[in-house]
C-alpha cells in the first residue's frame, strides 16, 4: 500500500495546471504559489470594508426632500460694489426681485475689508446706508447684516495686510466699526468673516464679547464657521497642511454658538476632488456641525455655507463643490439628525457668481420648485 500511494503521489497530472512546470523525476512537486490569492482575499477585503464604511457615512435617519428643511430663511453674500457704489431704483427692483423669488431672508453685505488697525474708513462703503434702506423698503423683514471680513495674522500674513486679533485695541476698534454700520447706516447687525481662525481661539471669543457689548439691542452678531474636525489633534494638522483654511471641534463650535445669534459654516474649499466625496463631506459636516451647535444652552441659528463661483486648485475643484453637490450633501446631512430646530438654512457665496443654472438646481433642490 504504502509503495502504491508513493507511485501515485508522484505521478504527473494528465492535464498539468496553467503555467505549472512538471517536476524533473526524483525531485518532489513544486509548492502553489499562495499570494495571488491573498493580494486577492485582501483587496475583496478591502473594497468591502470601504463599501460598508461608505454605506456607514452615508445612512440617514430619515429620507425627507430639501423642500422639507427649507423654513425661506436662506442667506447669500453679497458683493462690495452693493456698498460701495450707487445703484439704480431698477437695479434695486431686481435684487430685490430675485431675494423673493429665492427665499432669501438674511443678505451679508460686504462694506470693506478692515485695516489692520480694526476700522474701515467710512469713504469705502458710501452706499451702504443707500443699500439697507432700499432693500428694507422692497422686503420688509430681510436682515441686512454688515460683512466685514479680513485674514487674520495667525494664517502668517503680512501684519499690515491682516488684523491680528491678540491685540486688545484691534478687536475694540473692530466691534466699534462694526457697530457703527447699525447705528449710523441702519443695518440688521454684524456678520464676522475674519479667517483663519484657530481652533480654540481665545481672543476670536474675546472678539464677540467686545462686539456684543458695543452693539445696539436687537442687533444680529453672525459669524462664519470654519470646517469641523473630529478633535483637536485633527484640526491642528489640518490647519498646519492648509493654513488659509481652519477646522473647528465640536468643542469650540459650542462655546462660539454661545456668543452669538448666527453661524454660517463655511463647507467649501475642502479639497475633495470627486463630487460624491464632496457630497460626503459635506453630509458629515452638516451633521456634526448641527450637533455641536445644538449643544449650546441658547442655540444660535445655523446655515450652511455652499459655493457656487468657479475654479480648479489643491483645495478646490468646481466639478465637484456647486450648488448641487453641495445641497445633495445638506440634505443629507439634515435626514442625519432627529433634531434639525438650529438649522436655519443655507448661504451661498456668492450673489454674482451665481448663474441661472445655480438657481435652477437650487429651487429644484432646496425649494422644491
Amino acid at each position: 500500500m504504502r509503495a502504491m500511494r508513493r507511485t501515485r503521489r508522484e505521478t504527473p497530472p494528465i492535464w498539468p495546471l496553467l503555467g505549472a512546470r512538471t517536476p524533473a523525476p526524483g525531485q518532489p512537486p513544486a509548492r502553489p504559489r499562495r499570494w495571488p490569492q491573498i493580494v486577492l482575499a485582501a483587496l475583496l477585503l478591502l473594497v468591502l470594508g470601504t463599501g460598508v464604511a461608505f454605506w456607514r457615512l452615508s445612512a440617514t435617519v430619515t429620507s425627507y426632500p430639501g423642500a422639507h428643511f427649507n423654513v425661506g430663511h436662506n442667506a447669500v453674500w453679497l458683493e462690495h460694489v452693493w456698498a460701495g457704489q450707487p445703484h439704480s431704483g431698477d437695479e434695486y427692483d431686481q435684487l430685490a426681485a430675485r431675494l423673493r423669488s429665492e427665499q432669501i431672508g438674511f443678505v451679508f453685505a460686504h462694506v470693506g475689508p478692515l485695516q489692520s488697525d480694526g476700522t474701515i474708513p467710512p469713504d469705502l462703503a458710501p452706499n451702504a446706508s443707500a443699500l439697507a434702506l432700499a432693500l428694507h423698503a422692497r422686503l420688509p423683514g430681510i436682515k441686512v447684516l454688515a460683512w466685514i471680513g479680513q485674514v487674520e495674522l495667525a494664517g502668517g500674513y503680512a501684519p499690515d495686510e491682516s488684523v491680528n486679533l491678540t491685540d486688545s485695541q484691534v478687536r475694540f476698534d473692530i466691534a466699534h466699526t462694526a457697530a457703527r454700520f447699525v447705528t449710523d447706516d441702519g443695518f440688521d447687525g454684524v456678520h464676522y468673516d475674519i479667517e483663519p481662525i484657530v481652533n480654540n481661539s481665545a481672543r476670536f471669543l474675546d472678539l464677540l464679547d467686545t462686539t456684543r457689548a458695543a452693539l445696539p439691542s436687537g442687533a444680529l452678531l453672525s459669524v462664519v464657521g470654519e470646517k469641523w474636525a473630529p478633535d483637536a489633534t485633527a484640526a491642528s494638522v489640518l490647519y498646519a497642511a492648509h493654513r488659509a483654511g481652519a477646522w473647528w471641534t465640536s468643542y469650540y463650535y459650542a462655546a462660539v454658538a454661545a456668543k452669538v445669534d448666527q453661524v454660517v459654516a463655511i463647507i467649501y474649499d475642502t479639497g475633495m476632488p470627486a463630487a460624491g466625496l464632496y457630497t460626503l463631506t459635506v453630509k458629515q459636516e452638516t451633521a456634526n456641525i448641527l450637533d455641536a451647535v445644538r449643544s449650546a444652552r441658547h442655540p444660535p441659528q445655523l446655515l450652511i455655507g455652499l459655493p457656487t463661483y468657479t475654479g480648479d486648485s489643491t483645495w478646490f475643484h468646481s466639478s465637484a463643490e456647486n450648488m448641487g453637490t453641495g445641497l445633495s450633501g445638506v440634505v443629507a446631512g439634515l435626514n442625519s439628525n432627529r433634531d434639525t430646530s438650529a438649522f436655519t438654512g443655507v448661504a451661498i457665496y456668492r450673489y454674482a457668481s451665481t448663474s441661472d443654472a445655480d438657481w435652477q438646481t437650487y429651487d429644484r433642490v432646496w425649494l422644491g420648485k
